[in-house]
């Protein structure tokens, strides 16, 4: 019976290593294409999040910046005609 448990114990620990593995990996890449939108660098940025996972997630989330749009162009009060 002792032999049964501590296979289930060492099972769980590895589904456990797993799922948080897994969890990291995604994490990763939510962080670095949200991090390219934002205009930030995805390689610091993924540094914060896997040096201090899941503190460094919570942190970027917290405190991104606004996204950059790249495809819209800032009108100035020239361009602007009066009919």
């Amino acid at each position: 019976m002792e032999n049964a448990s501590s296979l289930f114990a060492t099972l769980l620990a590895i589904l456990f290593a797993v799922s948080f593995l897994f969890a990291l990996v995604v994490a990763i890449h939510f962080i670095a294409v949200d991090a390219r939108r934002r205009g930030k660098s995805p390689f610091l940025v993924v540094l914060l999040v896997f040096i201090s996972f899941p503190l460094g997630m919570i942190i970027w989330l917290l405190f991104r910046p606004e996204p950059v749009h790249r495809n819209r162009r800032r009108l100035r009060l020239e361009d602007q005609r009066v009919h």
